[in-house]
């Protein structure tokens, strides 16, 4: 046997490959969701040494067969200012993709196709939009966590403190599935104008808001399975939030996020000026989405690069990622929302 693997080892070639750095592939990127009507898809075109933007493809999304033209989006200006005379300009962006627009309404069970071409290339993916997770219940508690934070010049340090939202979830029966979070807030300033007190009512969100999760998030409620669903399933940190069905499937869960307090406060500073008094308003949001294993396995990908360091960019990577485009690179999803909004109790401030 020693010899055996010895001959192996020395009977090895080293075979020099070199790449064309001219030959580059169509890449595709959109997540697409039931919970928006207008949808995004970025082109671009990855070579071994850069990425480079891509106008004037055609890009064309089918839900169940029916055509949907989308349109380009203009990357815009920005200022810049030249460093010997101090004078601003504006001046086209620089992107290493160009984004495509188009409106459209999905349903579980549609099919969806989008495709992109330009010239001689032809790149598409097909999607069917999954079944939405059952949202049961969402429970909150405030909790200070034992994590403790420096803060800079000398400051004494804190624990933060964070809203703990507990969701139980109801599976999608008969089926594989794969679920990540996606918490937003809302919020609602009424404004009292003037000696008649009128009033004036400004929406700002959703916007989305960053959590935490400690443990793993599907293991909160005490589930434990085989060692290649535990290999497969916990994340050293999972900075995507993408979970699995595996560990109760066609059953329930509880998924617990903690989302830091900081979110929750506000004060309208910039209100004061033309209001004596201020009433706000904040709903809290807690989706979950569902997708199929393509996607899945492209966020698990995305953050096992970021576990070990790599700066990844959601948007297009020359780097080779799971994908589902046939003729080119990238990954195109679709995911079902569902969800449960939490409004929180009215704060008043008069000036």
């Amino acid at each position: 046997m020693l010899v055996s693997m010895l001959c192996c080892v020395a009977c090895q070639n080293t075979i020099k490959y070199e790449y064309d750095l001219g030959d580059g592939k169509m890449t595709i990127l959109g997540q697409l969701s039931t919970a928006d009507t207008t949808h995004t898809v970025f082109l671009s075109m990855s070579y071994p040494d850069r990425i480079d933007s891509l106008p004037g493809a055609t890009v064309e999304c089918f839900v169940n067969g029916s055509r949907i033209l989308a349109r380009s989006v203009p990357a815009g200006y920005s200022e810049e200012t030249d460093w010997m005379t101090g004078e601003t300009s504006l001046v086209p962006n620089s992107l290493p993709y160009t984004r495509y627009e188009f409106e459209a309404i999905f349903k579980p069970g549609d099919k969806i196709r989008v495709e992109a071409t330009k010239g001689e290339m032809d790149a598409w993916a097909e999607i069917v939009v999954p079944q939405p997770i059952t949202v049961i219940s969402v429970d909150t508690v405030t909790v200070a966590k034992s994590s403790v934070y420096q803060s800079v010049d000398g400051a004494d340090p804190y624990e933060q403190e964070y809203v703990e939202f507990t969701a139980r979830l109801g599976d999608v029966k008969g089926a594989d599935n794969f679920y990540s979070m996606d918490p937003k807030i809302s919020t609602a300033i009424k404004l009292s104008i003037g000696k008649e007190k009128d009033y004036e009512t400004i929406n700002e969100g959703p916007a989305s808001v960053d959590y935490e999760t400690f443990h793993d998030m599907i293991l909160e409620d005490g589930y434990s399975s085989g060692m290649g669903d535990i290999f497969e399933d916990i994340l050293p940190e999972n900075h995507t939030g993408c979970f699995s069905d595996k560990m109760f499937k066609d059953s329930e869960a509880t998924v617990k996020i903690y989302v830091p307090t900081y979110y929750f406060d506000f004060y309208p500073y910039n209100y004061f000026y033309i209001a004596s008094k201020v009433e706000v308003d904040r709903t809290f949001r807690l989706s979950v989405k569902s997708f199929d294993r393509d996607f899945y396995n492209y966020l698990r990908a995305i953050n096992n690069m970021q576990c070990y360091g790599y700066d990844v960019s959601p948007i297009i990577e020359p780097t080779m990622l799971p994908g589902n485009v046939t003729g080119g690179m990238g990954i195109v999803s679709v995911a079902s929302e569902s969800g449960i909004d939490i409004p929180f109790p009215t704060k008043v401030f008069d000036r």
